[in-house]
């Protein structure tokens, strides 16, 4: 027998805007609808990923065509991406372990500042790249500058190669991202469908090498939801080895299990963290600790484009010591972890605080690449039921994101000198997006206490079973 718990949520509706995109496809879904014995949820929403990723694919497509090579042009058409600009950038047009240590290799190439993770996974492609351009021969450029192998006609080529392959590898991991999220609430499944379209996937997903953070989100959620923190902590330690981010989970993961005596899924959340973290630096740092410590530097070398710290420089004309930008950012994030764990104590889920406390990490951090909102989207798509929120949310990032390109390629500069201040707007847009999204989850949390809006709960103010590890049916939240 089934009962209410056991019927899945339709989005058409309880949510008027999928409720309204639904007519153009015969309207919501009736009250005699069956399902489909092959179209399941898991299967349309990784279709909807595939279809996403070949779409970002397709409008990067222009970007190939600058691989390798400098300019500001690349800007102002709003087609730029960090892998393409790797492959000589970084050295891998010549074979070299991003981490190498041999003097002359760090004198012709500098360490990259991309953390270890997605290194790995740019040296990967590289590999697959030499295979599939038929191993050319990579030694014979060290005797050309720099400048000369960027022009070369068949690294070029390479370049395109490299940039595809590695595109390729981030969409498996999107496709992966979205089917986890359809299990994190098997209720709910349909809820992965905003991850797979989502416009900043699209976007965002080809610039860098962000969704392998993203991904590694989507699997900490699923580990919680299935009440296993060893999994929800290699994953935690997975994604903090792709963009330190994404460490931050680890304060609700540990605030909600400690706050309710789970002290042995507090030591294992927070051991296998640490060590899934710890082996993945192990790479790195044995071949060389200074250009591992190099690879952390984009999050710390001063303020960003698009950060509140680059916002409040321009304005106020007066650049802070990185002293000083690191100890207030410190601080800040220490009053955000502060707020997380109160409200761990009011019953939030583990979803809606790491939302929260990524979304102000965003706001605070020097560092502000656009595609850092992947990082938020698996947390948001959980915590938001409502798509009207994170389409707002998106709207914002995407605004913020095409005023960057302007902004990059010289296009916003006043023709009497001085700063861009159209640009400010979009980095104040981009902050307020943020602020939304953190009010968005402020107000499904007080509804999911305040009644019964979503029938998974047994009774009022009881946890959602499958998003909160701690979930007991039979006693309310304290």
């Amino acid at each position: 027998m089934t009962g209410p718990s056991d019927v899945r949520v339709a989005p058409s509706r309880e949510d008027a805007f999928v409720r309204s995109l639904s007519e153009a496809v015969g309207g919501p879904l009736g009250e005699h609808a069956g399902q489909h014995p092959w179209w399941t949820p898991l299967r349309v929403v990784l279709v909807l990923t595939a279809l996403a990723m070949s779409l970002g694919i397709v409008a990067k497509t222009p970007c190939l065509d600058v691989a390798g090579e400098g300019g500001t042009g690349r800007y102002t058409a709003l087609c730029w991406s960090d892998t393409s600009q790797a492959y000589v950038d970084n050295g891998y047009a010549e074979g070299h372990w991003p981490f190498s240590s041999d003097p002359q290799v760090r004198v012709r190439y500098a360490a990259a500042w991309v953390p270890p993770l997605p290194t790995y996974v740019a040296f990967l492609s590289q590999r697959v790249t030499a295979l599939i351009s038929g191993s050319p021969a990579l030694d014979e450029r060290s005797s050309s500058s720099v400048t000369e192998v960027a022009e070369r006609a068949d690294v070029q080529r390479e370049a395109r190669i490299f940039t595809l392959v590695n595109t390729v590898l981030l969409a498996g991991v999107a496709m992966l991202a979205a089917g986890l999220l359809t299990g994190v609430r098997p209720r709910r499944p349909w809820d992965a469908a905003a991850f797979a379209a989502a416009p900043i996937l699209v976007v965002f997903a080809p610039i860098g090498w962000d969704l392998l953070a993203a991904g590694a989100v989507a699997a900490a959620l699923w580990g919680w939801s299935r009440h296993r923190p060893g999994v929800t902590g290699v994953a935690i330690g997975v994604g903090a080895a792709a963009s330190p981010f994404v460490a931050l989970l680890i304060v609700p993961a540990l605030a909600l299990l400690l706050w309710h005596r789970r002290f042995e899924e507090a030591c294992r959340v927070g051991g296998s963290a640490l060590i899934a973290w710890l082996l993945l630096m192990l790479p790195a740092y044995a071949s060389s600790p200074e250009a591992w410590r190099a690879s952390w530097r984009g999050y710390f070398h001063g303020p960003d484009v698009g950060s509140s710290w680059l916002l409040l420089t321009q304005i106020s004309t007066s650049t802070p010591s990185r002293t000083v930008l690191i100890a207030v950012t410190t601080l800040a994030l220490l009053l955000g972890s502060c707020a997380v764990v109160v409200l761990a104590r009011r019953g939030w889920s583990f979803a809606a605080l790491g939302t929260v406390l990524l979304a102000v990490a965003l706001i605070i951090s020097p560092a502000a690449s656009p595609a850092f909102a992947l990082l938020l989207l698996p947390l948001a798509v959980v915590s938001v039921r409502s798509w009207r929120h994170l389409l707002g949310w998106q709207v914002c990032e995407l605004i913020h994101w095409m005023m960057l390109g302007f902004y990059l390629g010289g296009a916003l500069a006043p023709s009497g000198g001085g700063d861009a201040r159209a640009y400010w707007w979009a980095m104040g847009l981009r902050i307020g997006g943020l602020v939304w999204l953190i009010a968005a989850v402020a107000l499904s949390q007080r509804a999911a206490d305040s009644a019964d809006l979503y029938a998974v709960e047994v009774g009022g103010g009881e946890p959602d079973p499958y998003g909160d590890l701690l979930a007991d049916g039979g006693h309310p939240r304290p």
